[in-house]
């Protein structure tokens, strides 16, 4: 049932399956029955095997998790190239400002800048892409 697990869209961790054997269930059936809960806190029908649970938290899954809530007018590649260029851009002024603060320094104090102008750049294009992630890929509850 691997194949369940592939079709997973975006998620952010709220949909995480922990298959057991419900004991209930399996008195009442005769033999083991499985079923999934959910980390949203919901649980899925028993199911005889463990590839029915699966598919079972895949269509609870499938409901939860819809199209991505931003423009309509606007689709999701051209919302990430928008992205990609804003980091971009957001990253080589980072650069550019540090050769301005570098001026006429050498030696230690100027590779001391740069190496801190390249770490501030990573961590204001990972601000921002978490700032921006509803925006680019919302997921439902």
């Amino acid at each position: 049932m691997k194949g369940a697990l592939d079709r997973f869209a975006i998620d952010d961790g709220h949909h995480v399956p922990n298959i057991v054997i419900d004991d209930d269930a399996s008195v009442l059936a005769g033999e083991a029955c499985y079923v999934a809960h959910c980390s949203c806190g919901n649980r899925t029908r028993p199911a005889i095997a463990k590839e029915l649970a699966l598919s079972a938290h895949m269509e609870h899954v499938n409901t939860r998790l819809g199209p991505s809530r931003g423009p309509d007018w606007m689709p999701l590649g051209v919302r990430l190239t928008l992205l990609m260029v804003a980091c971009l851009t957001l990253f080589l002024a980072t650069q550019f400002g540090a050769t301005l603060v570098i001026d006429n320094r050498t030696g230690a104090a100027a590779n001391t800048i740069r190496g801190c102008a390249v770490l501030l750049g990573f961590a204001e294009v990972c601000v921002l892409t978490v700032a921006v992630r509803r925006f680019i890929a919302p997921t439902e509850r």
